[in-house]
């Protein structure tokens, strides 16, 4: 069975190598899909990963059984241990670049993991359209929704054309905060730290 670091990458076209990423599904099996909570479906990119690199889909699904077999401690932990032994430090961890939350239960265990690598200087963040979930104990972990808002969401994403436009006309009508992704997060870390505004993401 595969470690926590054989099951870590660390940066990629968009992220910077201080944020490491972990998969609590394959897009495969996405719980959302299933659910008929994600409106993304058919422009999914992790679905297209999966489709044309063989060894994306086994990847993940190991990532996914290490998650279902680990508890909140153990994840923490071995984190912070793998941290430890980097010559360039993770100040943040992405969950969800595929898939989502299996449950309620899986929700409270990351909620857990974020507060203990809080404390070692790692800030967690979390894409999710489980929206038939709750999140309002969540303190330590970013939660970054796709398309709702309810207690304990951080940001709202909505995936749109001409985000800059919407980003405009939505601050106008409603007078509140919004953003526009700019595809760049080694530009911008908004993700991880922005509270009660919705995020413009441009849909290509």
């Amino acid at each position: 069975m595969e470690t926590l670091k054989q099951l870590l990458s660390f940066g990629n076209r968009k992220l910077p190598k201080t944020t490491a990423i972990f998969n609590l599904s394959p897009a495969a099996v996405c719980p959302s899909e299933k659910l008929g909570l994600c409106s993304l479906c058919n422009k999914c990119y992790a679905k297209k990963a999966e489709r044309l690199y063989p060894q994306v889909l086994p990847y993940r699904q190991a990532q996914m059984d290490y998650w279902l077999r680990t508890s909140a401690m153990q994840f923490a932990m071995e984190m912070i241990i793998i941290n430890e032994s980097k010559r360039n430090k993770v100040n943040a961890l992405r969950f969800n670049e595929s898939g989502d939350f299996h449950s309620q239960t899986c929700v409270d265990k990351m909620e857990e993991i974020s507060r203990l690598l809080w404390k070692a200087g790692i800030t967690c963040y979390v894409y999710t359209a489980r929206k038939d979930l709750d999140f309002s104990k969540c303190k330590y972990l970013q939660v970054n929704a796709s398309g709702f808002n309810k207690a304990g969401v951080s940001a709202q994403f909505i995936g749109i054309v001409n985000a800059k436009q919407a980003a405009m006309e939505y601050r106008l009508a409603t007078n509140k905060k919004a953003a526009v992704c700019c595809g760049d997060c080694k530009k911008c870390s908004i993700c991880q730290y922005v509270k009660n505004t919705v995020i413009f993401c441009e849909m290509h």
